[in-house]
Order: structure tokens, then sequence, then C-alpha cells
């Protein structure tokens, strides 16, 4: 019923102001700010119509970049990524000083989504952009945080050298706050210790939990959790369980439970190396219990796998066995979710999407270049510019019929 009201009301506003898309948008915005993505995402759809209506680049972009964001909050990743690539698309064409903010935002998200796809090369591609438009700008604290993305990502690609440079050169060139800072001394340690640099990577952490956690709390837990990590891989069994047991009281006090159900496995493992199964039993079915609350990592079916091996030391069979059958089937779930990805990554075609899109943005910064030299009428070459921006506007128009044919191609799976 209240959908409903919600929806009736909204309509009734897109009626009423359709000639005034602001305060559309505000009533959209209003209702996004209660929390429904779901109910926000119809009524966003059904305003995107209205804007394109009118033709108005700005509130269309806006509303991309809206859509694109609840279908990331309601795991529509494919429908996400399309979205964003038409936002980013408008903002560009219209060149407009004001939607250039939302054109940063919208570049990293894409380039966050796509790393998490794994698309790499792709995500680094959308990080560049959204450094281009900062630099214009010269916004250097979203430079500053799209530089920390571009190190998220080739820290998870592994390419440890690339981002301990990248690292460097972001401390050295700009003035970091203490929180950003912390934050880099984290993936610092990471980095070293996946190098293998365990006295590097201690450094590292233990400069953030000096400091306490008051500045970046998260941050510190991290570094807690990292520290135990690497002593309980250089097998100092106590200095583990120190760090771990102290992690885990300060991740459960903040409601960090994500953290928890890893640092728990952790300490789990630890009192297994130790033979402590009762306690190793005790901590796992802490775990569990996270797990049972919805609480999920991507590697969190291996809880179930170690309390079985835990019950088959102990002699109680059927318990590992039953433990065993619950591995399995978590083991499939998580199978099946990487599968999911792997159809929705070819459903929506997504390297082929983007690569279009740089070829739009290419042409397109092609064209105003050709305008911009044109205008300036160089040497009475004024009709040799013509000629280029002609093939340009070809180009141009080439690229966007292919664009259009694959979104087509796609349009009975998709939103947009």
């Amino acid at each position: 019923m209240r959908v409903t009201i919600i929806l009736l009301f909204v309509f009734s506003a897109f009626t009423a102001f359709s000639e005034d898309l602001s305060e559309a948008y505000e009533n959209v915005m209003s209702v996004y700010s209660q929390g429904d993505h779901s109910v926000t995402k119809e009524i966003a759809v059904d305003f995107l119509s209205i804007a394109k209506e009118q033709n108005d680049t700005y509130y269309m972009t806006k509303t991309y970049y809206l859509l694109g964001y609840l279908c990331t909050h309601t795991d529509d990743f494919g429908n996400a990524i399309i979205y964003y690539l038409e936002g980013a698309r408008h903002a560009e064409i219209s060149e407009r000083d004001d939607l250039k903010p939302s054109l940063i935002a919208i570049y990293k998200n894409l380039a966050l989504i796509l790393g998490d796809y794994g698309h790499y090369s792709l995500s680094h591609k959308f990080i560049n952009e959204g450094l281009r438009v900062a630099s214009e700008l010269k916004d250097e604290q979203q430079i500053i945080i799209l530089l920390n993305n571009r190190i998220h990502e080739l820290l998870s690609e592994k390419r440890l050298n690339e981002g301990l440079k990248q690292i460097d050169s972001l401390l050295a060139n700009f003035h970091v706050s203490e929180k950003r800072f912390l934050v880099m001394k984290n993936k610092l340690g990471a980095a070293y210790g996946e190098l293998g640099n365990h006295k590097a990577a201690l450094e590292n952490y233990k400069y953030v939990i000096d400091r306490g956690p008051e500045v970046s709390p998260e941050t510190y837990a991290l570094c807690m959790e990292n520290t135990g990590g690497i002593y309980l891989e250089q097998k100092e069994y106590s200095k583990a369980l120190e760090y771990l047991l102290a992690t885990y009281d300060f991740d459960s006090d903040k409601q960090y439970n994500q953290k928890a159900l890893r640092t728990l496995g952790k300490i789990g493992q630890t009192y297994f190396e130790l033979s402590d199964y009762g306690q190793a039993l005790n901590y796992y079915q802490k775990a569990i219990e996270l797990i049972e609350q919805g609480n999920q990592t991507p590697t969190s079916y291996k809880i179930f796998r170690e309390v079985s091996k835990v019950y088959s030391i102990l002699g109680e069979y059927e318990t590992a066995l039953e433990y065993g059958r619950q591995y399995s089937e978590h083991l499939e779930q998580f199978i099946a979710q990487q599968k999911e990805i792997e159809e929705l990554d070819k459903k929506y075609n997504i390297q082929l999407l983007t690569d279009r899109y740089f070829d739009l943005l290419a042409a397109n910064t092609e064209k105003r270049e050709t305008e911009r030299m044109a205008k300036l009428g160089i040497a009475g070459s004024s009709v040799f510019f013509l000629g280029l921006l002609l093939i340009v506007l070809y180009r141009n128009h080439r690229v966007k019929r292919e664009i259009e044919n694959q979104l087509k191609s796609i349009e009975l799976l998709s939103e947009v």
C-alpha cells in the first residue's frame, strides 16, 4: 500500500511538473532518500522517459547515473553498466561543466564494477577517463580517490610492484589526509605481504596500529587482522592469537560482521594448528552463526570444510560427514554464483559495449578538436577542415549506429 501511495504521488508530480523537470527530479530523489531502491528505480525509469521527451541532457545524465547506482545495489550489474555508459555518453557529448562531477563518479563506479568482473584493462581505462575529467576540473581530491582506486585494481591483479610504485607516486605528489595516508600504509603492507616481505608488511601495519582506531577504525581493524595473519603464516601462534582475538573483539564491537567472519576463520585455523580442537570448533561455530545471519564472504564456504576436518580428527565421523555435505552445498552455491557472473558477462557483452563506448568517445573528441581548429581558420585551410569534419561526423554516426545495433540486440534483456 505504501509503495502504491508513493508511486501515485510521484506520477502526479510528473504530470504537474512536466515542464519543470527540476522539481520532478527532486521528487524522485525524495523517494530515494527513503531507502527503497526498487521503488526509486521504477519512478526513475518513468522520469527518464520524460527527460528524453524534452531532450534534457542534464536530467537524462543525472537519472542514468542514479539508475546505474540503484542497479548496483540490487545486484543488477549488467544494467548498471549500461545505464552508467549512457550517462557518461550524454555527459561527454553535452560538455556541461555542471555534469562533470557526475561524470567522474560514473567513471569511478564503472571502474569498480569492471574490476570486480575481472575486466581489469577496462577498469583502468575508466579510471584514466575519470582522471582526465578530474584534471580538467583541477579537483585534487577526486584525483587522489581515482589513484587510490587504480592502486586497488593493481593489487587485485597481483601487479604488486606496479602498485607499490603507484603508492609511492601518490604520496610523493599529493598532500593526502591522515586517514588516506593510513589507508595507503595498509595497502603497502598488503603488497609487501603478498611479495613475501613480511618485515616490511609488519612495519606498515604496525604504523597504523600504533596510531589507534580513532582516525580510521576500518583500516585499523584490517591492519590488526593482517598482522595476525602474517604471524599465523610464520607459525608464531601466540602472537597470531594476540592480534586476531583483539581484532575479533574490535570487529564485533563495531559490527564489522564480514571482517569478523574472516578473523574467526583465522582464529579457528590457529587453534587447529595448535591441536586445540575444542577452541577451533568454538570459533568456527561463531563464524557459521554469522554466515547463517547472512554475512557472507566469497570464501566463507571453506569454514564448513574446516569444521568437517576437526570432527574427523576427533573421530566423530557422522558429524564430519554432515559438515562435509554442507561444505559441498555452499561450494556448489559459490560455483553457481561464478557461473552467473560469467553468463551476465556474455549476456551483456560487456567488452563489446565498453569498446564501442571508447570508439564513440574518441570520435567525439576528434570531432570537437576539428571544430576548434576549423574555427581558428588557420592559413586559409577552412575547406580542408570542413572535409575532415564531415569525415569525423560520418565516423561518429557510424560508431553510434553500431552501438545502437548492439543495444537493440539486448534490449529484450535490458531495461534501457
